[in-house]
């Protein structure tokens, strides 16, 4: 898959709003989050990449508010560039209505769920100085219509269709997102059924810069990504990781923190 400039938006670097005079530097506390070796606080680490991508999952107890919000304050601190992105409510309540609720109950909680998190990611940003909140957190049906998302999004579901290592990979992960919703091993009908949720994340994990319009994007999560995997693998035959484009997975050392880290800090 190689990244072109089609349907790529223009770049805006961010722009930091002072509160009270503080810069944000002297706002922010290390959260205690590592990425490649660094502090994702590490202004190294934003030279490397220039801007960072956050991913988040709603109903993973991982991101608690206190986490959501130290990630945040963590991004800021060093990238110019921040964004954070969300999955939309269709393919979020998909795990729930798997375990039996209704549909139209799981995608208004998935809503609310949604809704939270991005007020946490978007008051935090702003707090840190972040203008314009509202275009930097994301929820993926924002890209629904970039003519990047959807050849990305329809190549993903070709190889799917196709490819075992692609297939193998996107059923690890919706078993791993159906954990705790279902109480035995996940049917092949809910893995089918889930597998849209993978389908409308793929684009970002695969190319954010084309997505998004930057040159160079680190996307951050919070484990390993076998779609990504296999994809950097080069085991997934027309479809390659776009340029500038790396995922790494982000370490909480923030109950215990390593000498290393201490260091860096």
């Amino acid at each position: 898959m190689k990244s072109t400039t089609t349907g790529r938006a223009p770049h805006r670097p961010l722009t930091r709003v002072p509160h009270d005079g503080a810069a944000p530097s002297d706002r922010v506390d290390p959260g205690g989050f590592r990425v490649e070796g660094l502090d994702l606080h590490s202004h190294r680490l934003s030279d490397r990449h220039g801007t960072v991508v956050l991913g988040l999952s709603p109903y993973n107890s991982f991101y608690s508010t206190q986490t959501v919000t130290a990630l945040c304050r963590d991004a800021a601190a060093s990238f110019d560039d921040v964004h954070v992105l969300l999955p939309g409510a269709p393919e979020t309540a998909l795990r729930q209505i798997c375990a039996g609720k209704p549909p139209r109950r799981a995608v208004l909680r998935s809503k609310r769920v949604i809704h939270n998190m991005r007020n946490v990611a978007r008051r935090t940003l702003a707090e840190c100085g972040v203008s314009d909140t509202d275009s930097r957190v994301h929820v993926m049906t924002r890209f629904a219509g970039h003519p990047r998302y959807r050849e990305i999004r329809g190549r993903v579901e070709a190889a799917y269709r196709t490819c075992a290592p692609m297939r193998n990979a996107v059923h690890t992960m919706t078993r791993a997102a159906l954990t705790g919703f279902v109480d035995a091993e996940p049917t092949p009908a809910q893995m089918e059924a889930n597998a849209r949720y993978i389908f409308a994340e793929a684009p970002l994990l695969l190319d954010a810069p084309a997505v998004l319009g930057c040159d160079r994007a680190l996307f951050v999560y919070h484990r390993r990504v076998p779609l990504y995997d296999v994809v950097a693998g080069g085991r997934v035959p027309g479809l390659d990781v776009g340029p500038g484009h790396v995922l790494s997975v982000l370490t909480d050392e923030r109950d215990h923190p390593t000498p290393e880290t201490r260091q860096d800090r």
